[in-house]
């Protein structure tokens, strides 16, 4: 708005700078050059703002979309472990949970990648949802997401976490099939001595260990007991177990 304002004061002083001084035409009243210069100008002020806009919000958008994951709605993997370090470089202290869904391959092959995407958006929402706007979430890989809860107490850390752990529903596009998705977490309470790259290991080594000795529960590092989260759906089938311990990247197909 103010640029089409500035626009237009540019464009009558310019009309009176031309016709007391510069034309050479007889003298005009000062109400007729400006009605001129507005007459004349307005439009092109007008276009040169509508332009303007729309230039801005193309370029906040672009913006949007350079870090926000477009299916499930929270920050991508490069924004996401960006913040993340420099979080950890404050000094801020916190829980960091990593994020996986179960069996995900199998939603996939029997229902279709649509339905896959529908699952992901859901998982989405759900942190999203669940999270302060000082909380950071993040998919950072397929159906594996991450989440930092800064400057978070232990006991309210595990309260979010059991929300943000439940098993999450939802359908296919003409809602006429529903489904539930268990999920599986990896969590670790980080320390400002710690490396951002280490504590994102630990909790994947969580998170492996989840998976990996029943699923649909979070294991914490440093913590003995499991966290239950939820019970899997009665056509899933039982958890493989038993498999020996393989590098972060080579966890057990969700």
């Amino acid at each position: 708005m103010w640029k089409t304002l500035l626009f237009c004061v540019l464009i009558v002083l310019w009309n009176y700078l031309w016709v007391r001084h510069l034309s050479g035409h007889p003298p005009r009243s000062m109400a007729a050059i400006v009605t001129d210069a507005l007459v004349v100008g307005g439009p092109f002020a007008l276009l040169f703002s509508l332009a303007s806009w729309d230039q801005v919000r193309t370029i906040r958008g672009l913006h949007i979309r350079a870090r926000i994951d477009p299916l499930a709605g929270v920050l991508n993997r490069q924004t996401f472990i960006g913040r993340f370090q420099k979080a950890v470089a404050q000094a801020r202290c916190g829980m960091l949970l990593l994020i996986d869904a179960d069996d995900f391959k199998r939603i996939n092959d029997f229902h279709g990648h649509a339905v896959g995407d529908r699952c992901i958006a859901a998982i989405g929402n759900r942190l999203s949802w669940h999270l302060r706007e000082e909380d950071l979430a993040g998919r950072i890989g397929g159906e594996e997401f991450a989440v930092f809860l800064p400057e978070v107490s232990r006991e309210h850390g595990n309260v979010v976490a059991r929300r943000l752990g439940q098993p999450v529903a939802f359908s296919d596009a003409a809602g006429e099939m529903h489904h539930s998705v268990t999920l599986s977490i990896g969590a670790v309470w980080t320390q400002p001595d710690q490396s951002p790259e280490d504590l994102l290991m630990l909790a994947d080594e969580a998170l492996y260990e989840a998976k990996s000795t029943g699923r649909a529960r979070m294991i914490v590092i440093g913590e003995v007991e499991p966290v239950l989260l939820g019970s899997p759906r009665p056509d899933q089938p039982p958890a493989r177990r038993g498999r020996s311990r393989q590098p972060p990247t080579h966890r057990p197909a969700a």
